[in-house]
Order: C-alpha cells, then structure tokens, then sequence
C-alpha cells in the first residue's frame, strides 16, 4: 500500500470510500478506492474479506491528509464526514465531480448522484450500491460481499471518477465558476463535514412526550370533525373530504380540479374564514398529523442511540438557487412561527454545561433586493432602520407611517416578498384574500413607489431571454431552459426563477462566505465553540459559557461583513438552553 500511494507522486487521484449504509456518520467504513487514470484502479479493503486492517488506516492517514497529495472525488463532504470520523482530516481536496457538474448547470440532474452525472459526461451507464447490494428486504451488507465482486465494482467507480473529473474541470473554466468551486465550494465541503459529524443534541425523551401529546389532541379534533361531518369518514381521503363538505354539508366550492373539487389547505382555510368551523378544524388536523409524522416521529427516529445527537446530510447539490438543503432528516422545515413549533424546537439542546446560539440576518433578501436595484427609497429605509414593512405599506396605502395599521403592515409585508418571488396578482390575490383587480392595484402601487425595482426585474428577465441564464453576487449561474419554452406558463414560470435566483441565490452566497470566515476566525481563536447548522437565514452554534462574548462578536461581525453590500447587514443572535430559548 506504501509503494502504491508513493507512486501517484503529486497527481491528482480520486478516491471513493465506501461505508455500511445507510449513513456515513454510523456506517462502518469498508474501503477505499484509488484511480489515477481511467485505465487503472486500486481497491484497498479495509473491512470485511481481505481486510488489511489498522496499519493500511495509518498509512492511508497519512496520503489523505497531505496537502501535497491532490484528491479528486465525487461528494467529498460526506467522504471527509467519514474519514473524520476515524481520526482523519482529509487535506488536498482538488476537485469535486458532483459540486462541479452542480456549478457547470445546477438544476440539470439534480442532486447531482454519482450515477447521471457519469452518464451526463461520460454519456455511459454505471453500476450503484443497488447492482450488489441488492434492494429492499435483501438489501445486504457491504461485509456480506465477496472481495472478488466488490473490488471490481469499486474500481469500476472510482474509474469513471479519474475519466470525467477533467471533463468536468474544463466546463468550469468555461462557465467562469472557478473561484465558486475553489473558494467557495470545496472550501466549504469540509465545513459541512465537520457540522454534519458534530450533529446536533435532541431530547429524544421531550419529543417522544410531544408526539403522546399531539396523538391525543389529533385524536380529539377528528372525533369533533367526525360529529360536525354526522358521520366517521377517511380524513386523509381527498374524495372522501370533498363528498362530505362539498355535498352532505353543502358548503360552498371555492375550487375545483380535474377530477373534482379541491380540498387544499387554501380552500379550508378560505372555507374557515366563512366560519364553517369544520374546515377549521381539519387544518388543525392536518397540522397536528404533519407535527407527529413529518417532526415528533421522524425527528425521534433521527436520534443516534451512539451519540444522542441527530446528524442530518447537508446538501450543497440540492437547492437550485444554491440555497444548502438538510435531509435526513431535514431539519430546515422546522416550524418556527407556532406555539407547538417552538416545542418542538425546545427539545434541541446543547451539551451538559454549554449553550446554543442563534444568529439570524434580518431580511437578508430585501436587503439583497435593495443592492441591486439601488432603488433609492429602498436604500433609504435600510440605511435609516424603518420597518420596511411599514413602510411599503405606508406606500401602497398612501398614508403616514405612524398611522399603517397591523392589516395594512401584513399587506406591505405580503407584497415585499411578493416581489422577491414574482408573485403576480392572482397569487396575490389568493394569498391575501382579496380580488384580483385589488391585488394587482397593491402590485401596480408598489411598483410605482419602488421604480427601480420595477427596472431591475424587467432589465434581469430581458436578459435571461437573451443568456438563458441568471447570476448571482459572486457570478455563480443558474440556466433557466423554461424560458425557451413554448408553453406561456412554463415561460411565466422562467421569468420568476430569473427575477428570483439572482435574489436568493445571492442571499445563498453571503451565507456560504460568511460560514467560511467564521469558521476560519473559530479556528485561528481556537475556540470549542461548535457551528451546527444553517437554518434558512440562521446560523446555530454550541458553545461553552466563557466561550459566548467573544463567539458572538465574531459571528456578528462575519454575518454583518461577509460581502459588503449597498446597505447594512442586521443579525439579531440570542442564546438559551435550548433552540427555542435561543431565537425568543
């Protein structure tokens, strides 16, 4: 293994290390793969048949964290998750075929999975976990395989890895993305890896108590609507719902679908705001039952019985807009705006004796909105520290501002974030629960007041008809092939991605420089403090109480700098002794 590691001398190699599945942070780790060249691949076993055992890990060790020694892999992060995990901090990261082929076009093959991205550049097929492992109830480990099939297979990866990495690399010249991949990216892979290995602590006990909880008062709830409908029917069954509001009970039909009528959750809510309280009570169904499946059960489930933490996979090739997406599980629906949200949020906690800290960019979008268009009133508002909301609403409404009202505020809030994502008047309309003439009249009003605004999102769609492609901040692209389309809606779909993606894509960027520099300074203050997780626009740490002023200073100061805009940065940053307690 010396000899062989010594002979790739300072080319670049990729790597592909495997892991019992399902995850990297509690798999065992079972080998690696090494290419060079398309031609020629090695299999190093590390577990199971052949095994070399702890002295091919120390040797190992030392090539993967030589700087000197160029790596190449396809999803990196989740590598280095591994690698740590075993006492080793992976150093020389080259290139990543998945962040590449994710910044050459992301929303082509997302998430960009080893198997179509080979397909996409190497225009082949190649084989999966599936192919020997086998799917569903067989599915079998990876120590249950023969070497014999397992090490060619492995190779065969690891191949197709050293034959497309350059493809991949001249596309992002071509692209102009290589300050992303280089400065960004594959920098922030080993961030993530460290936040995804880290986890964070989640009182498995208070949630099972909350799931106890919330099964009884759904219980309740449907024994009310089982009384109100005169009869017991499949809540869950859109046809069964629809017969009993819409013909036992007569209520009136807001909407209707292809196949009957619709039984959304704006139709029960428009239905609930008429008063019938049947409606009302199946949103408060339908909410407490996504509380029990989708946070409470899940989340429970998610709990390591190794490390009493839950270790999501944060996503860098999944959110179109460059947005980081958690999955498995994804921590980033976490309610937040509701009473039993913030329960929930209560049972993440830190280690015995530290705290959490949240630190959360304030309207970091419109803010964003603001840099670009330079619209001078928008400027204006963020340079003095008005409520934007207010304000928009004081616009729209033509009134004082110390004289908008809280309906009126919730107007002017709907329409700002309207604008972010190209919400027309119908959408508008629907949202707000007005008509259409009166929502386009709030569009029309805002559009005048902010008419550099308006300039911008006319000037940023008219080229991306011409591009076919939006940037954002630091350059990084997003293609829109629904523009090119001859459908008028898919084409009115484009042009929101267009105004929208420079917007949030941006806001995505900031993030990502932000989270470098704090991890840096962290790191050269060598504080114990942890970053756990990036939640929208909030960063949550760990840290230990002598370790809080001066954690606090440095996310502020990197949230509030990362990219200097054309006005301020807010970040509000709490903390407690749990989530909830952090953000109050």
């Amino acid at each position: 293994l010396e000899a062989l590691l010594a002979s790739f001398g300072a080319d670049p190699v990729a790597i592909h290390s495997l892991y019992e599945l399902p995850s990297f942070v509690t798999g065992d780790l079972v080998g690696i793969a090494l290419s060079r060249s398309a031609s020629k691949a090695r299999y190093v076993p590390l577990a199971g048949e052949g095994a070399l055992g702890e002295d091919a890990v120390a040797a190992l060790k030392g090539w993967l964290e030589d700087p000197a020694k160029p790596k190449v892999g396809h999803d990196l992060r989740d590598q280095e998750t591994l690698w740590l995990r075993h006492g080793v901090e992976l150093a020389g990261a080259r290139f990543d075929t998945q962040l590449g082929s994710f910044l050459v076009d992301p929303v082509r093959i997302i998430p960009h999975p080893l198997d179509q991205v080979v397909r996409e550049f190497l225009h082949r097929p190649v084989s999966m976990e599936k192919t020997i492992l086998g799917s569903g109830q067989k599915t079998k480990r990876f120590a249950e395989v023969s070497l014999d099939g397992l090490a060619p297979w492995a190779c065969h990866l690891v191949a197709a890895i050293a034959e497309m990495w350059p493809l991949i690399d001249a596309r992002i010249d071509e692209e102009g993305q290589r300050d992303n991949l280089e400065k960004i990216e594959l920098p922030l892979s080993k961030v993530l890896a460290k936040m995804q290995l880290d986890g964070i602590r989640v009182d498995k006990g208070a949630l099972d108590r909350l799931g106890v909880e919330f099964e009884a008062r759904k219980g309740e709830v449907e024994q009310r609507i089982y009384e109100l409908a005169g009869k017991e029917f499949n809540i869950g069954s859109s046809k069964q719902l629809a017969e009993v509001l819409f013909e036992d009970l007569g209520l009136p039909v807001i909407k209707r679908t292809k196949t009957g009528y619709s039984t959304a959750a704006e139709v029960l809510e428009r239905l609930a705001e008429k008063g019938h309280e049947i409606a009302s009570q199946i949103v408060r169904q339908r909410a407490l039952a996504k509380l029990i499946n989708t946070y409470t059960r899940v989340l429970a489930e998610a709990v390591s019985p190794e490390t009493g933490r839950v270790h999501c996979t944060i996503q860098q090739t999944t959110g179109r807009s460059g947005r980081l997406i958690t999955t498995d599980p994804d921590l980033q629906r976490t309610p937040i705006r509701t009473e039993d949200g913030k329960r929930i949020r209560e049972a993440f906690i830190p280690r015995d004796g530290w705290v959490l800290v949240s630190a959360d960019w304030s309207q970091i979008e419109l803010r964003v909105l603001a840099h670009f268009t330079e619209d001078p009133l928008l400027i204006a508002s963020f340079v003095e520290g008005v409520d934007i909301h207010r304000r928009t609403a004081s616009q729209i409404f033509d009134v004082p501002e110390d004289a908008v009202d809280a309906h009126q505020r919730n107007v002017g809030k709907t329409v700002n974030f309207a604008t972010i994502y190209g919400q027309g008047a119908t959408a508008l309309a629907q949202q707000l629960g007005i008509d259409r003439k009166e929502a386009k009249a709030y569009i029309d009003r805002y559009f005048e007041r902010y008419a550099n605004v308006k300039a911008w999102v006319d000037r940023t769609v008219a080229d991306a008809h011409v591009h076919k492609y939006v940037e954002t901040i630091l350059g990084r692209r997003r293609y829109v092939p629904e523009l090119s389309s001859n459908n008028f809606n898919d084409r009115g779909y484009g042009e929101r991605i267009a105004a929208n993606t420079p917007i949030q894509g941006s806001a995505a960027d900031l993030c990502k420089v932000a989270m470098l520099q704090i991890a840096d300074r962290m790191a050269a203050a060598k504080l114990e403090a942890k970053m756990l997780l990036q939640i929208h626009d909030e960063l949550l740490f760990e840290c230990p109480p002598d370790e809080l002023e001066p954690l606090e200073a440095l996310v502020r100061d990197r949230m509030q700098h990362a990219i200097e805009l054309r006005v301020p940065l807010v970040v509000d940053i709490g903390h407690g002794a749990s989530w909830a307690e952090a953000k109050e």
